[in-house]
């Protein structure tokens, strides 16, 4: 008999980059898989994103938050409840938002109970920190996405650290293809940041402020503000007369990333942590790693992990993101070394074909998931 595993996450699948890759290779090595989750679109879109049996709920755009939230609520309630009545092998919950329907369904059906901790959740709030305190000794297997949140978890819960599954989040790399040619810049530097942002602890307001006092960048966004976080940016774009160097680009799918973010010639990421957040002190960030193997030379903030990972092996510059003119010196930095970028950009993709690719998370899932069809964890 096929094995099955039922997965469920809260965010939009269709650009959900990890709970593909994961449901994807669970799929090619002999799984049959199915996600639940939501997806941003009224219709569901013609081409599914990966070799699974895909169930979506539309929740509201970001513009309109309350009933936005009113359909997350909901959207979560009716999975929940749809959980119970689906029979699987393994039931696998992205995030605490669905705990308690798959540790349900796991004891109605004799099925093996996953936690995917991949999120700090109690810095996500009291109700979230509670689920996960509830449950996650509940898990027969629980997973992480980095050694550090994993150590921190582990004394939190009083786990043992060896019980965690580290499975980071790092993008798929072709390594038999060979390296990406880099084309140095001969006009404006183009500067491009991908993913999410929230400006409280992303400083790419400060960004454009700098960007005052270098003139020869350019940013492009491929991006999406949380809460208001993109009108701000719009807005201060304007006020900056940096209305024609800030361009602001439609999403692409998680497939398309790399493509995208390898047509500009340098790559950014203001991350701060202004609340001394763990999860940020512990990052494990899919852009950077997406950054790398697109072959971009990084200005980034000077966090521990960004310098240890990215400016030490001398793929990135480090900034203090939290001071305008900080950034204003990096930006002039990566301006001055123009004829050193394709150098850097070799660096960048080195470490994604040795290091940061998903092949080597791929054999971690894989082994746990071997060992949960056997009936351990």
């Amino acid at each position: 008999m096929q094995p099955t595993v039922v997965m469920a996450e809260s965010s939009d699948i269709y650009h959900d980059y990890r709970v593909q890759k994961e449901a994807n290779s669970l799929a090619d090595d002999g799984w049959r898989v199915t996600v639940y989750g939501f997806r941003a679109t009224r219709e569901r879109p013609a081409e599914l994103p990966g070799r699974f049996a895909l169930t979506t709920l539309f929740m509201a755009p970001r513009s309109r938050r309350r009933l936005r939230d009113l359909s997350i609520v909901v959207n979560t309630l009716l999975i929940n409840l749809r959980l119970l009545f689906v029979r699987a092998h393994v039931y696998h919950a992205h995030n605490t938002m669905f705990l308690v329907g798959m540790w349900l369904a796991a004891r109605l059906h004799g099925g093996k109970f996953v936690y995917d901790a991949h999120e700090v959740q109690w810095e996500h709030g009291r109700a979230l920190a509670t689920l996960e305190r509830l449950f996650i000794r509940r898990a027969d297997a629980v997973i992480n996405v980095s050694p550090g949140r994993a150590e921190v978890m582990a004394d939190r819960f009083g786990l043992r650290r060896n019980t965690i599954t580290i499975v980071s989040n790092y993008p798929v790399v072709d390594t038999a293809q060979p390296p990406r040619t880099y084309h140095t810049p001969t006009g404006p530097i183009r500067l491009i940041y991908s993913g999410g942002y929230d400006l409280g602890s992303n400083r790419l307001d400060l960004l454009l402020r700098a960007m005052t006092e270098v003139s020869d960048t350019e940013l492009h966004l491929v991006a999406f503000g949380y809460r208001d976080s993109e009108a701000v940016l719009k807005r201060l774009a304007v006020e900056l007369d940096l209305a024609e160097r800030v361009v602001f680009h439609s999403l692409v799918r998680p497939d398309e990333v790399m493509d995208t973010v390898a047509g500009y010639d340098v790559a950014v990421n203001m991350l701060t942590n202004p609340q001394n957040h763990l999860s940020i002190r512990h990052s494990s960030v899919n852009k950077m790693y997406e950054y790398m193997a697109a072959g971009m030379p990084t200005l980034c903030s000077d966090l521990d992990s960004f310098v240890a990972e990215f400016v030490e092996p001398g793929a990135a510059w480090a900034v203090d993101a939290t001071r305008a003119e900080d950034i204003a010196r990096g930006l002039r930095a990566v301006v001055d070394a123009r004829a050193h970028l394709a150098d850097m950009s070799a660096r960048a993709q080195e470490l994604a074909h040795s290091r940061f690719n998903w092949a080597t998370q791929e054999a971690e899932l894989r082994d746990l998931y071997g060992r949960l069809r056997e009936g351990g964890a």
